[in-house]
């Protein structure tokens, strides 16, 4: 019964995803925010673009 709360809960983990990609874009995507505040858009939206493309890049 275990083995097979275990599968289920690790089934349930990666094929609705783990939101690790969205983790990792947050602090581009704040950077970005913060950045623009001070200096030209186009810095600031290229940092965001950062977090953009690891959010796209990594999968799960």
């Amino acid at each position: 019964m275990k083995i097979f709360i275990i599968f289920l809960t690790l089934s349930v983990l990666f094929f609705s995803g783990c939101g690790v990609g969205s983790l990792v874009a947050v602090p581009f995507k704040v950077a970005g925010s913060i950045v623009n505040v001070v200096t030209p858009d186009a810095v600031g939206d290229t940092i965001s673009a950062v977090g953009d493309a690891a959010d796209s890049a990594i999968p799960f």
